[in-house]
């Protein structure tokens, strides 16, 4: 007859749950840390090829998914190879940036757009379209899930997105005058004028750098064609810097007129605009108000100064690729992305 009292066993069974236990807890830390490190690689890939694509977007969409493609012979993360879940064209989606809500604008093609957003997702938020393109992860946990009888996919998808835009680098040594500006009109050609002209609408400038002299000023004018040495997001200029700007500067315009009307034809830069000062007051620092737009066509020498025929539209954001030879590729937030 057996003791009802009779414990033998008691620890086996007390071990078995404790070992299922964890069995379960290991399964939770491998899944989580592997997730973790899929999600990191995933979004390294599409924040390297949303920079890589979207400095392609002034060439065209043809360069923009050339440049996407360039990136798929190093991107390793999971399932990039061996499911052939590579970033691609299809992966791509042309945006409009605004830097003053930060919304992100979906267009159905490059038209327009200041930006592109790459991703790795199962659904695209923005069409609400299958893309299926979601980085699957092993699930470690699932196969002792099923010991107990419970249902438990074998993976676990990871969406990652990045997007990116391209943010003018103002460079053209030139400064209007906020007398020039009606809103954001876009004005009919008029004169810009320095140095010794009548009625004075423009200055002279070299950002952040003293002294502005001719020397100063001809090497930005051709930094400006080249896109060498202008300031980055490492030297901002932004609106309230204060830059130093000039009136009379000798021998410029011929360096100008190289630049903006020779070699850069129908091309239009992003400026800064400064208060309006008197006739040659152009010789001390003034804060940028706002940027413009200006679309030179001629220089015209009227014996003893020269003028700069160009169109002006204020209230510009150098986020507009349809001005400026020269920008800078950046990472932009994604607004409602909970990935």
């Amino acid at each position: 007859m057996s003791n009802a009292k009779n414990e033998k066993g008691g620890v086996i069974v007390f071990m078995t749950f404790m070992i299922v236990l964890l069995l379960i807890m290991v399964g939770m830390g491998l899944d989580t840390g592997y997730l973790t490190y899929t999600r990191s690689q995933g979004q390294a890939a599409v924040d390297a090829a949303a920079l890589a694509a979207v400095s392609g977007l002034p060439l065209g969409a043809s360069e923009v998914n050339a440049r996407v493609d360039l990136f798929n012979s190093t991107n390793n993360y999971t399932g990039s190879i061996a499911n052939s879940n590579v970033i691609t064209p299809s992966n791509i989606t042309y945006v409009q940036y605004n830097d003053i809500s930060g919304a992100v604008t979906s267009l159905p093609n490059s038209i327009g757009a200041n930006g592109v957003r790459v991703a790795l997702e199962k659904i695209n938020p923005y069409t609400a379209t299958a893309a299926n393109t979601e980085i699957k992860t092993p699930a470690f946990l699932t196969p002792l899930m099923k010991v107990f009888g419970a249902s438990a996919s074998g993976s676990t998808n990871v969406n990652v997105s990045a997007v990116a835009a391209l943010k003018g680098i103002p460079g053209i040594p030139i400064a209007v005058m906020l007398s020039t500006c009606n809103g954001s009109t876009k004005s009919p050609p008029i004169d810009l004028k320095s140095q010794n002209a009548p009625g004075d609408n423009m200055c002279w400038t070299t950002y952040t750098d003293s002294p502005t002299d001719s020397s100063a000023v001809k090497a930005l004018f051709n930094a400006s064609h080249s896109c060498s040495g202008l300031a980055t997001s490492d030297d901002p200029i932004s609106i309230n810097t204060d830059i130093y700007l000039q009136n009379g500067v000798a021998g410029i315009y011929p360096t100008a007129e190289d630049v903006l009307i020779t070699k850069n034809r129908d091309k239009c830069w992003f400026v800064p605009v400064v208060p309006t000062v008197a006739t040659g007051g152009c010789n001390s620092t003034d804060p940028i108000l706002d940027w413009a737009k200006i679309c030179p066509t001629a220089i015209v020498n009227h014996g003893s100064y020269s003028t700069i025929t160009s169109t002006v539209q204020c209230q510009q954001s150098l986020y507009s690729i349809d001005a400026n030879l020269c920008f800078s590729p950046r990472l932009v937030r994604e607004p409602g992305m909970g990935y």
